[in-house]
């Protein structure tokens, strides 16, 4: 009975807690809704997209995540999560942060709303209006904190969201291993070996999708078995320039915590020469330079005698990032 109290107190104040996150996420939201013109009420739609983009450019700011336009960015709903990961931000740069919400557990503020019905007669109609009356008590919930206008003109300067010149650069460190091969490699053994990726920051953007070159070094091991004399064993590495296609704005699982990229590039080695193309997930730390990644590569090769084969490939490491 004990350790059912304890429980049972844990999960009350855990739902507390994500209750009053939500109700100050609310309340920025309100303060965003004021800011635009928008009232309190509406959505966030195309509209308060655009109105958005303007007070911001009229902060000097320009924020790359808007550039693709509301229906490239995912319409509505990538809108609201775009608003859920920046509210903070926005509330910086729009100066909004001079009013501080203050929670309270046991006041609330209360709007009522009447209607009135208010009939004027005419020759042959009768109209009705609507006038609603706003009837609000003593806000309790909220407090002003006003700044000095000292300590603003020294916090006063925005926040840019522009990007260094090295802002997608990446460096990779995998190890892969071979999970399966053509007839010519089918019986022979393989090993995990390193993985150099390089991603470079210079591309070009279509749409939602940004290529950028990069370069490619990966390491092959196929040892030949014992009992076969005529096999020959592969020890080598390949490499080669490749093209990156950032899809993470087409594919929006994980939002701006992971990176999705395919790739294709060509690999040249002491055997010969083929392609290459795969698919790679990278999992951001929060703010750190780092990410973890996942990647698949599908390697085709045209040895010097001209047999050609393939092999499929998945690897994992560390990369830095620079953001």
């Amino acid at each position: 009975m004990k350790h059912s109290l304890i429980i049972i107190f844990f999960v009350f104040n855990w739902l507390a807690a994500a209750q009053d996150s939500s109700e100050v996420y609310d309340q920025k939201l309100n303060l965003l809704r004021l800011e635009l013109g928008i009232g309190i009420e509406p959505l966030f739609n195309e509209s308060a997209y655009k109105l958005l983009i303007r007070k911001l450019r009229d902060a000097g700011i320009e924020d790359e995540q808007l550039q693709d336009g509301f229906k490239w960015g995912g319409g509505k709903a990538g809108f609201e999560v775009y608003l859920k990961n920046n509210i903070d931000r926005l509330v910086s740069d729009l100066n909004l942060d001079r009013i501080e919400i203050v929670k309270s557990d046991t006041l609330k503020v209360e709007t009522i709303k009447k209607e009135k019905i208010v009939e004027k007669a005419k020759p042959d109609t009768l109209k009705k209006e609507i006038v609603a009356e706003l009837e609000m008590e003593p806000v309790r919930d909220l407090s002003l904190d006003i700044q000095d206008p000292k300590k603003e003109k020294k916090s006063g300067k925005k926040a840019s969201t522009k990007k260094s010149m090295l802002s997608g650069l990446r460096i990779g460190f995998n190890f892969g291993k071979p999970l399966k091969a053509g007839v010519s490699l089918a019986n022979h053994a393989t090993y995990f070996d390193p993985v150099i990726s390089v991603r470079s920051p210079f591309g070009i953007k279509i749409g939602p999708v940004f290529t950028s070159v990069g370069y490619e070094v990966s390491k092959f091991s196929f040892e030949a078995p014992a009992d076969g004399d005529n096999l020959q064993s592969y020890f080598g590495s390949g490499a080669g320039p490749a093209l990156f296609f950032d899809i993470s704005k087409i594919i929006k699982f994980g939002g701006d915590n992971f990176g999705k990229y395919f790739m294709v590039g060509t690999s040249s080695s002491d055997y010969g020469s083929g392609l290459v193309s795969g698919y790679d997930l990278n999992m951001f730390l929060g703010s750190l330079p780092i990410s973890l990644s996942v990647f698949s590569r599908f390697n085709y090769i045209t040895f010097t005698d001209g047999s050609s084969t393939y092999w499929v490939s998945l690897s994992a490491g560390l990369g830095i990032d620079f953001r």
